[in-house]
Parts: C-alpha cells; structure tokens; sequence
C-alpha cells in the first residue's frame, strides 16, 4: 500500500500530536481524510456514514493523543482504524435491525406478558415516543414500508416520490432510531444473555 504524501515525516508528525501541537493533527486530517474517505467508501457506499467515521477515527487520536503511537505506517494505521470502525459499524447496524424486526413481529403476534415481554414492550414504547421525534414525511414514509410492508416502490407510487427518495428517508429514520435506542438495546440484549 503506497501513502500519500510521503514528504511528511511520520514520526516527526506524532510526536507532535503527542504534545497536543493542533497545528500537527490538523495536518495529519488534511493530509489523509481524502484518501481514507475513498476506502471507507469502498466498504460502505454512504457519504454521511463515511464521514462519520473518519472524524471519529481522528476524534479518537486527539483524544488519546498523549499515547498515540504507530507501529507500521501512518497511513496503514488509519486505513486499518477505519476498517475496524466500519466493521463494528454494520455489526452494530445488523443486531439492531434484527431487534426492530423482531420487535414489529412481537407487537404483531401479541405474545403473553414474561419478564422479557415486558422489556420489549418498553422499548416498543421508546420507538413509538422517538418516531414522533422524526420528520412528518420521514416517518410516514418508515410506517409504510416497516409497519405496512409496502416496498420503496410501491411507497414512491402512492406518495408520487422516487423510489431512491423513499429508501433515503426510511434509511434516515433507522439511522436516527438506532442512535436513539443503542443503550437500551444493548441493555436488552445483556438481559437475554443471562438466560
């Protein structure tokens, strides 16, 4: 893998970051987000997502500044950051569309009341209070397709919008819940794997 900007001096370059110089960790940002955007983008077709994660790749390294260190090479270092990052990033995404799924179905089947029942009813709870949260449109457009079934295309022809349009807007809304109900998903998810 051949780095960008073999000019900078790496070492040089860290140990600048080690003693909080901003000066040096605004040219390691400028000198690698392009590139990094591109290999993010290679795993994870999303702008918003790619961006996301490359600032909370050099977020992390600020703040764990003082002990910052590299092994191989700067650029392997941060290609390889952003992997990891992405890689939890879908695991993440995958356990908590599987819950909503599972949710949905449980709330359809109105299953009797149990302990567990009971935590997912409150976290049914929590999605609808958050809905509410999202835009009139946005959340319209996710019932239809989540709670209805209809397909991005059948949604674009009865609200006479694009189908990419449709798969945007439910997208945003998953993004936004699933930001809102990490904690107590993952506290359900503890919950279970006792038992």
């Amino acid at each position: 893998m051949r780095e960008p900007n073999t000019h900078i001096d790496e070492l040089e370059l860290v140990q600048q970051i080690n003693l909080g110089n901003h000066r040096a960790f605004d040219t390691l940002f400028q000198c690698y987000k392009e590139r990094l955007y591109r290999h993010a983008y290679q795993m994870i077709p999303d702008t918003d997502i790619c961006n996301d994660i490359i600032q909370d790749v050099f977020v992390a390294i600020w703040t764990k500044r003082k002990s910052f260190t590299i092994k191989s090479s700067l650029f392997a270092y941060l290609v390889q950051s952003v992997k990891n990052r992405i890689l939890d990033h879908i695991t993440h995404e995958k356990v908590v569309d599987r819950y909503l799924e599972s949710l949905y179905d449980f709330e359809k089947n109105g299953k009797c009341y149990t302990e567990e029942s009971v935590l997912e009813q409150e976290l049914l709870a929590t999605i609808e209070k958050e809905k509410t949260q999202l835009p009139a449109r946005t959340r319209e457009i996710f019932e239809l397709n989540r709670e209805q079934q209809l397909s991005y295309k059948e949604i674009g022809q009865k609200l006479n919008i694009s189908e990419k349009t449709a798969k945007k807007q439910v997208h945003n809304a998953l993004r936004y819940l699933r930001t809102k109900l990490t904690t107590l998903l993952f506290s359900l998810i503890l919950f279970f794997s006792f038992f």
